[in-house]
């Protein structure tokens, strides 16, 4: 089975049923692991970026994931941007890849000024059953070091 999202703008109007709800639900299994990336420098992150130092991206994220997530079933997917528009507070992206039976997931991770959030683009299951919420929550939970 797989979902997709069109490449809509970051404002994620029109997403398709079900995804929309399990955007939020994957935004929130991350929210520590995202909070703990948010340390990381600015602009060294941006530096790195712009240098296509892709492996220093990729040792931050797998640091800040392994507190939270076993051993790489969060990784950063060697492709990161930079946006910069005057007048708008500056976005970094990056293309990351969550990884956990029976599912993967693609997103981009979005961190701005203001906010920081995710947007999926892709979720592949192993069987071609549509999207079931509660087994996506479950499988993510099954991916965290410390679950309940």
């Amino acid at each position: 089975m797989t979902l997709q999202a069109n490449p809509l703008s970051l404002g994620r109007p029109g997403l398709p049923d079900g995804l929309a709800a399990a955007e939020e639900i994957f935004a929130t299994a991350l929210r520590e692991f995202i909070a703990e990336l948010c340390l990381v420098d600015g602009g060294v992150l941006i530096g790195w970026i712009r240098s296509q130092h892709h492996g220093n991206i990729a040792d931050v994220v797998a640091s800040s994931a392994e507190l939270f997530f076993k051993d790489s079933v969060l990784t950063y997917a060697d492709a990161a941007d930079v946006c910069l528009e005057f007048g708008r507070s500056m976005q970094v992206v990056l293309d990351m890849e969550f990884a956990a039976e029976p599912l993967t997931v693609f997103f981009k991770l979005v961190l701005d000024e203001m906010f920081a959030g995710v947007a999926i683009q892709r979720i592949v299951a192993e069987d071609s059953a549509p999207l079931r919420l509660d087994r996506f929550a479950h499988a993510l939970d099954r991916a965290r070091l410390c679950h309940a």
